[in-house]
């Protein structure tokens, strides 16, 4: 029985450090709309991320554009599952030119990760 007790401790310890070893953050996730706008400038493009998590976590994270632009750096408390955050783009080019542009959703903390890039494609009428 002791031998039992034993095992079984180390099998708890073992699973405690699993645990913490995986990331709380498992999954980014990053849209735009409009995909392809046409018409009049300025406009207004909206990204939309989705955080998931394994386990709840405190998630600092920060938005950074095809153009070198980097938002600032925001926390959020995602509890379990996914958690949605957003930002805007205003922006237009002169009258006739298009612009191919995106943002990443990068999460700083916990970890280091980066979502696909929401790409976009905008002319100006």
């Amino acid at each position: 029985m002791k031998y039992l007790a034993g095992l079984l401790g180390v099998a708890l310890c073992l699973a405690a450090q699993v645990a913490v070893a995986q990331p709380a953050v498992n999954r980014i996730v990053a849209v735009v709309n409009p995909r392809a706008y046409d018409g009049p400038c300025p406009a207004t493009i909206t990204f939309t991320g989705t955080i998931f998590v394994n386990r709840p976590a405190r998630v600092s994270y920060r938005w950074e554009r095809s153009d070198h632009a980097t938002g600032p750096v925001e926390t959020v408390q995602v509890s379990g599952g996914g958690r949605g955050v957003k930002t805007e783009w205003h922006l237009g080019n002169p009258r006739g030119q298009a612009f191919h542009g995106s943002e990443t959703l990068h999460v700083l903390s916990p970890g280091d990760f980066y979502s696909n890039p929401a790409e976009f494609t905008l002319v100006c009428r």
